[in-house]
């Protein structure tokens, strides 16, 4: 396999680098409940003026007849034309803020104003975001979370990451989904370039609600050439790197009953003359619900390309699976595939790990990313452990399997994960299968076969390819 003729750290560079208010007596009996929420709404602030007389009570309606009037709406009618939370606004209805559904932020918005408009004090939902903007969080007692905005390039706007989602009400409704991100990079201090990262899903209601799925990450090709300076002490080439943006987490459902949001999947990763990673899966929301919910699955690794001798390819890890107090827990995310051509190597991403259960079953570990390399060393990723059932259910989840391999030189096929275990009354998952390796002139090493649970069975080794390689199948863990 060829090789640079400088010796540089790039894989431990990118390593350390992924390295007012309302009472009432109704509120007495919801004490109890409220102190045991994790989440806490913000605190939100509305500008509202108060004035001497009834003809500019704006706060009420903006048709008031003072002399001023038209001087004020003059001024507001500029501002609200691109603000989805405006500095005065009615009791009721649409962007009120009693009661009342959030606006939706609009073309031509800049800033916080492409965030979507917050839902009525006691109840509403939230605005969507726009441009990479916030989904607008519902209203305290009910209603659902606006979306966050996508942060895809558009005319007069750049790629950005994507807004994450607005919360739910806290009492019951949906969490917003988080926008998906544009294509494009941002120079980390190391010089690597990463991808935009997609918005995080909004939590739904601390009772009942279901939780917003996180956002993709953003992909980004890097064509860059840049050589390294030997009379300075960083490395410019870093600059030829490029990582993948992360997906965005999913969010939390509600306490009692709800599903948790799904995690997005990480973005791809291409580079001409440097190393790439694909991005992160978002891992899945996870909450105690008490009667019956589902944890969010991780959201899948980017893939990555890398182009030039001596590189590598990484693909990006598969999200976690959210666990659940009551109900099936999510499934981990697979590992992103990496190709490596031109003497690059090729390392498939991991898988990520099976979401957990206290009662029911838990979810099973992601598969890890094949790896393929036309001139160079291909690895499988390795597959995500099982979760675990800690008290009964069906059983712990089993592990995914390991990622293929195939290469010109030597190739390693990924080992399986581990089974879950099934807790004081279950049964236990099953590790997964090794992958296959398979390389042309070099040494083929399949993958070994993850570990049952806890009486479980272990997963079977991959298999050798039909080339002419030597190697010998590798045993269960």
């Amino acid at each position: 396999m060829a090789k640079h003729a400088k010796n540089r750290a790039r894989p431990a560079a990118i390593r350390a680098y992924l390295t007012a208010g309302v009472t009432g007596a109704a509120f007495a009996g919801l004490g109890a409940f409220l102190a045991v929420q994790d989440a806490t709404p913000a605190t939100t602030q509305y500008d509202i003026k108060l004035v001497s007389n009834e003809e500019d009570t704006l706060f009420l309606s903006l048709n008031g007849g003072s002399d001023r009037r038209d001087r004020e709406q003059r001024a507001l009618a500029a501002q609200e034309v691109t603000d989805a939370n405006p500095a005065l606004r009615p009791m009721f209805g649409d962007g009120g803020w009693l009661i009342g559904n959030g606006l939706d932020a609009v073309e031509g918005c800049e800033g916080a104003a492409c965030n979507g408009g917050n839902g009525g004090l006691l109840g509403g939902d939230g605005g969507n975001g726009l441009h990479g903007g916030k989904g607008g969080d519902a209203g305290w007692w009910f209603g659902n979370g606006g979306h966050g905005g996508d942060g895809f390039a558009s005319e007069g706007y750049a790629a950005s990451a994507g807004g994450d989602g607005g919360s739910g009400g806290y009492f019951f409704g949906f969490g917003g989904d988080g926008g998906d991100a544009g294509d494009g990079a941002v120079k980390s201090s190391s010089g690597v370039y990463v991808g935009y990262s997609g918005g995080d899903g909004g939590r739904g209601g601390a009772g009942f609600g279901t939780g917003g799925n996180g956002g993709a990450g953003g992909s980004y090709t890097n064509t860059r050439d840049i050589a390294d300076n030997p009379d300075t002490e960083i490395d410019e080439s870093l600059q030829n790197d490029v990582i993948g943006g992360a997906g965005g987490d999913g969010g939390a459902a509600g306490g009692f009953v709800g599903t948790d949001g799904h995690g997005g999947a990480g973005g791809d990763a291409v580079s001409e003359n440097g190393s790439a990673v694909g991005g992160l899966g978002g891992d899945g929301g996870g909450t105690g619900t008490m009667t019956g919910g589902l944890g969010g699955n991780g959201g899948d690794g980017g893939d990555a390309e890398a182009n030039a001798d001596g590189e590598t390819a990484t693909g990006g890890a598969g999200g976690a699976g959210g666990w659940t107090g009551t109900g099936n827990g999510g499934l981990g995310g697979n590992g992103g595939n990496a190709v490596g051509n031109g003497g690059a190597d090729a390392v498939g991403g991991d898988g990520g790990e099976g979401g957990g259960s206290r009662v029911g079953n838990a979810g099973e570990g992601g598969n890890g990313g094949d790896a393929l390399s036309t001139d160079g060393e291909a690895t499988g990723g390795r597959g995500g452990d099982g979760g675990h059932t800690w008290v009964f259910g069906e059983g712990g989840g089993d592990g995914g399997n390991g990622g293929n391999a195939e290469a010109e030189d030597d190739a390693t096929g990924g080992d399986g994960g581990d089974g879950g275990n099934g807790g004081l009354f279950g049964y236990p998952g099953d590790g997964g299968d090794g992958g296959n390796a398979d390389s042309t002139n070099g040494t083929a090493t399949p993958g070994s076969g993850g570990a049952g649970g806890v009486g479980g069975e272990d997963g079977e080794s991959g298999e050798t390819g039909d080339s002419d390689s030597d190697g010998d199948g590798g045993d269960s863990a």
